[in-house]
């Protein structure tokens, strides 16, 4: 039997060390990955910025190939969009994009809702502290934070239904998720009613008012996509001029 490291010819290497490389370049791309992200969500890169790989190695001190890497994480999340001829870019949403996303959202949420009468308060926490997260970093007038919250108090009202394969489907719209509540919270405006408007979704569905509780809903989810609308709509005739 061939020794560790020196597999023969058709076999794979089994010495451990192969694994730690493998799980330290896994570290650096997620980092880099969890940078760019922060960048993104927090208005430093904002949608079409060129994600160059070479230059996004060499300003933050990685190889190319974890540059790369970094930048596939970020695609399977919808915050990075790949066009033959200008390479990587920050996503850019058109309106039809956030039509079908608010699409989607609504269908899950608003079933989420209603599942909420059916499960036990200690069920419920999750979305409260969610609410928590949220309001604690817009105290501290940290963006990323906030918003990763209120996409945590969305997950969970859709893991509500517990069905692991929706909430599969809801994990793949999380960068575009994420890229729609980072281009709302950049609005002029205080971040107090959108953290009011969560509490009261809260406070409906564990004082079970489901149907006023939808409505709220539907009226939350009504406004962020004509505001995104709007903003999607700004940026493509910006592109144009």
């Amino acid at each position: 039997m061939a020794a560790a490291g020196n597999a023969l010819p058709g076999e794979t290497p089994t010495d451990p060390v192969f694994d730690l490389l493998a799980i330290e370049r896994s570290s650096t791309s997620e980092q880099v990955a969890s940078a760019l992200r922060a960048k993104i969500t927090g208005g430093e890169l904002v949608p079409g910025t060129p994600l160059p790989e070479v230059t996004l190695a060499g300003s933050m001190g990685v190889s190319r190939n974890t540059a790369r890497e970094a930048l596939r994480i970020l695609t399977r999340e919808g915050l990075v969009s790949h066009n033959m001829h200008r390479g990587a870019t920050v996503a850019t949403l058109s309106e039809q994009d956030v039509a079908d996303i608010f699409r989607v959202r609504w269908t899950l949420e608003m079933a989420g809702v209603g599942a909420s009468a059916y499960v036990d308060a200690a069920r419920l926490q999750p979305l409260r502290d969610a609410i928590a997260a949220m309001a604690s970093a817009a105290l501290a007038d940290e963006l990323g934070p906030m918003i990763e919250a209120d996409v945590e108090f969305h997950r969970q009202l859709v893991g509500l239904l517990e069905s692991p394969r929706l909430n599969r489907f809801f994990e793949e719209l999380q960068g575009e998720l994420w890229l729609c509540l980072a281009l709302i919270t950049r609005l002029p405006e205080k971040p107090d009613p959108l953290i009011d408007e969560h509490t009261e979704l809260y406070e409906l569905m564990t004082g079970g008012e489901q149907v006023r509780c939808r409505r709220q809903l539907e009226q939350h989810l009504a406004e962020s996509e004509e505001n995104l609308k709007s903003i999607a709509r700004n940026m493509s005739n910006a592109d144009q001029e």
